[in-house]
């Protein structure tokens, strides 16, 4: 158990990281660094607050990552409830079968060329967030499918 003590303060000073990234780009975003080579004014705030919102809704699900990360160091019990969830070999296989390792990384890539797209072209992002928005529903339709399956 110790081990994985190790490995969820390891996992803290990563998420902690990241929070600190996310919100150097929200702050980016909000004064506008981030700007669109693209003239359209009702564009360039779009983006701006696409970016600062995409950022805002990451470090939402890392701080509760953190929090939940925090208070499982801190009670034994919970620490063991945590670790069975992690190592369960149902949820895995759930996982497993709906969310392939090629799911998840055309997914990232997709959300990265919204962001270079959106710097050139706005039809071109909007047709990636779309994609990206119908990947992930039906990803998650998917994962309640094999959830309910096996």
């Amino acid at each position: 158990m110790e081990k994985y003590r190790k490995s969820l303060r390891i996992q803290n000073l990563l998420i902690l990281a990241s929070i600190l990234c996310l919100v150097v780009m929200q702050i980016l975003a909000c004064s506008g660094v981030f700007s669109p080579a693209v003239t359209d004014v009702h564009w360039r705030d779009m983006y701006a607050g696409f970016i600062a919102g995409a950022a805002f809704a990451m470090t939402i699900l890392f701080v509760i990552g953190l929090v939940k990360n925090l208070r499982a160091l801190r009670s034994e019990a919970t620490l063991k409830k945590l670790y069975a969830k992690e190592n369960d070999e149902r949820w895995a296989q759930v996982c497993s079968r709906a969310q392939s390792g090629a799911y998840r990384l055309c997914t990232m890539i997709l959300l990265v060329a919204i962001i270079v797209t959106g710097y050139f072209s706005i039809p071109v992002s909007l047709t990636c967030l779309t994609i990206v928005l119908a990947q992930s529903i039906i990803g998650a339709l998917f994962k309640l499918y094999w959830h309910r399956k096996l």
